[in-house]
């Protein structure tokens, strides 16, 4: 008799495998993976590669240890992979040779690599490399005591000088070197003082590309990126694109003379008012052609989960093995589609079947799901996938690009064990209209959810502001959806996915059109019956923290309230790590339009609070500093309305998806705690425990 699911627990979300990267072998019949699980155990989260056969099967560990192995990428003859580590207290370089042994280290532990590409040849590597401070070698080597003797202290003199995630920039520049695949002494490209992005070998190996701002003043140009070529063996770099724009992933076509890229070339300050296209441009420079101008969305995923990150910098196009078509992916509704243009041809019709709502592009990989890499192997047409839906965190699948229509298959189930043990629910479409605007969404339900009772609800609001909810795995709504509350979680205007005209409606306009949808949107579920108006409760982390903040400053409806990673004062958020961008979005400077900036921040509306207010921010946020929080904090408190603030220590922006387990945890338990005490679920309304669960529960006692 099979054994009864049970509901999803807190601390499943340690329990998930997560898919980093898939890469197809040469020849297409394997695919090595970078698969990550926090480790709650030892507080820290790990990744590890694994093999599998391209046609499926079961995985073969590679490697191992208490580290992060990430970025695997075959050697052109198959016989090693080679990947970053953290294995020795550096992000290194490292090769893996598929007939045994241990890993070998390419660079040294002096400096941290970020990216890289193997020569055709596959002699030698082309890495962009960043080196250490001393203090940070010092840290490196547990060396405290020696860093308590000396001065702490940053000096900083860089307008863009810190990042969140990685911290206040050190002083060095990140270059482009060569190393050879057995190691060795390594050759350095680029000694400029810019940082040095992405190196890709061209196909004859002669020469390589990478991504760099080499603007006069690329600190204020911030919003600008191009292409250069230097050659392989150094000299002097030479500037493919000219244009000023955002330009993210890139990729040489198969014969050398052409390169595809993401970007627009839209203006100074202009990122947030276009759609990033797919562009080709010759090798030798000239003028870049847009083979997707009808596409009206991002051309790469933005969909947001709580269990992985995604890449905002975006996956470069991946051409056919002729260099006759490009493969891109396609944020749309929620989903992120992989799509197919003719690179001669970029303005051919849509197939007459419906394969495409675009003209000029096809799609190939469709549905309810995120593909979220895409990796073709280098002798035909066969890719491996990266893909996600709102029940299954991550998968690989692996298709032929020939075949019509091309049919994916799983060739992983790295989840499988848990989930057949838990009862997920699946969100159901929501739709809300007024006038012309539409508003989609989804509303998740409570397993074993009944007709005729009335539940909590929490209003969950996404991040950005330009991204997306949809087919993507959420541990946090699923979890709260088995305590009892149904989650609303919709794309309001702001959100990509459904055109840039509903993209840019927030231009100068935060927290306006995005709170008119939010609150339609629950209004019309309230309508449905089966929501208690007495027991709604809102949150939302980042741009979602900011609506939060800014709707409880202009109604009362909500019982309770949870602000995570906030934006409170638009002011003051000058601190933030590309807090100087947000004049593009406002008119100007804090003090060129000091009117906008106070009527849309959420702190000019505090004393209007009196919804009961959690506060989560983490002490490290470099995106939305901490000060923040403060700030919302203090004034409130000073209120005497009801608020508390958890304060995380050494965590980031990201500690929902990256943090440290136990941190993640203890995020997770104070905010359905405070909805909790705030007259949220009740036993009454919980779904009843499976067998399994009263079982556990019999032997935990």
């Amino acid at each position: 008799m099979p054994r009864k699911q049970r509901l999803i627990e807190l601390d499943d979300l340690f329990r998930i495998n997560v898919v980093h990267e898939a890469e197809i072998s040469p020849d297409g019949q394997q695919v090595v993976l970078a698969i990550g699980r926090p480790d709650q155990a030892k507080n820290k989260n790990f990744a590890h590669l694994f093999l599998v056969s391209a046609d499926g099967g079961p995985l073969r560990q590679l490697t191992f240890g208490d580290h992060v192995d990430r970025l695997p990428r075959w050697t052109p003859d198959g016989r090693a992979i080679v990947f970053t580590s953290t294995r020795e207290k550096a992000c290194c370089l490292y090769v893996l040779s598929m007939e045994g042994g241990e890993p070998v280290r390419l660079t040294d532990r002096d400096g941290d690599v970020a990216d890289f590409s193997i020569s055709p040849d596959g002699q030698r590597v082309a890495y962009a490399y960043r080196p250490k401070s001393d203090r940070q070698k010092l840290e490196r080597d547990d060396k405290r005591d020696e860093i308590a003797r000396g001065p702490e202290f940053v000096h900083i003199h860089r307008l863009f000088h810190k990042l969140d995630g990685v911290g206040f920039w050190n002083g060095h520049h990140q270059q482009i070197y060569t190393v050879g695949i057995g190691g060795g002494r390594p050759t350095q490209l680029t000694h400029e003082g810019y940082d040095h992005l992405m190196p890709r070998y061209a196909p004859d190996g002669a020469s390589v590309a990478f991504r760099c701002n080499r603007r006069a003043n690329p600190d204020l140009d911030i919003d600008n990126m191009d292409i250069f070529v230097v050659p392989a063996q150094g000299g002097r770099a030479r500037q493919v694109t000219q244009k000023y724009g955002p330009m993210t992933g890139f990729a040489w076509s198969p014969d050398g003379k052409s390169i595809a890229y993401l970007g627009h070339h839209g203006g100074r300050g202009q990122s947030n008012l276009h759609n990033l296209h797919v562009w080709v441009i010759p090798a030798k420079g000239g003028t870049p052609r847009n083979l997707t101008p009808h596409v009206d969305n991002h051309c790469f995923n933005l969909t947001l989960s709580d269990v992985s990150e995604i890449k905002f910098d975006g996956a470069a196009p991946v051409w056919s093995h002729d260099g006759t078509r490009l493969y891109f992916t396609v944020s749309d509704r929620g989903a992120c589609h992989l799509y197919e243009t003719d690179v001669e041809r970029g303005r051919r019709k849509a197939a007459a079947d419906g394969e495409a709502p675009y003209p000029g592009v096809r799609r190939r990989v469709a549905g309810d799901v995120c593909v979220a890499a895409v990796s073709r192997a280098a002798h035909s047409n066969r890719v491996a996938l990266v893909v996600t839906s709102a029940t299954d965190p991550t998968n690989v699948y692996t298709l032929d690009l020939d075949d019509a229509p091309a049919r994916s298959q799983p060739i992983t189930d790295v989840n499988g064990s848990l989930l057949s043990k838990v009862r997920c629910s699946t969100p159901e479409p929501f739709r809300s209209r007024r006038g012309r605007t539409v508003i989609e969404g989804w509303v998740l339900k409570p397993p074993g959810f009944k007709a005729g009772r009335k539940y909590p609800l929490i209003l969950q609001i996404h991040g950005g502001p330009h991204t997306q909810y949809g087919y993507t795995f959420m541990h946090e709504m699923q979890w709260h959806a088995a305590r009892g509350y149904v989650v609303l979680f919709t794309n309001p205007r702001g959100s990509v996915g459904y055109g840039l005209d509903h993209l840019k409606a927030l231009h100068a306009r935060w927290g306006v059109p995005d709170y008119t949808d939010l609150m339609a949107c629950v209004d019309d579920l309230l309508k449905q019956g089966y929501i208690d108006a007495k027991r709604m409760f809102v949150t939302g982390g980042s741009y979602g923290g900011f609506m939060t903040n800014g709707i409880i400053g202009k109604t009362h409806r909500f019982r309770a309230a949870v602000t995570d990673r906030s934006v409170v004062n638009l002011t003051s958020m000058m601190a933030s790590d590309y807090g100087h961008d947000l004049s593009f979005d406002f008119g100007g400077m804090p003090w060129e339009a000091p009117a906008a900036y106070r009527k849309l921040s959420p702190l000019t509306a505090a004393t209007n609070i009196k919804t009961p207010l959690l506060i989560v921010h983490s002490e490290q946020d470099l995106r939305c500093p901490i000060g923040q929080a403060e700030e919302l904090f203090l004034t409130l408190k000073y209120l005497g309305r009801e608020v508390e603030f958890v304060r995380f220590m050494g965590e980031s922006h990201g500690l929902s998806r990256c943090g440290r387990p136990q941190n993640r945890a203890e995020r997770l338990r104070r905010i359905l705690a405070w909805f909790d005490a705030h007259g949220g679920a009740d036993k009454e309304v919980q779904p009843p425990r499976a067998q399994g669960d009263r079982d556990a529960s019999r032997k935990r006692r």
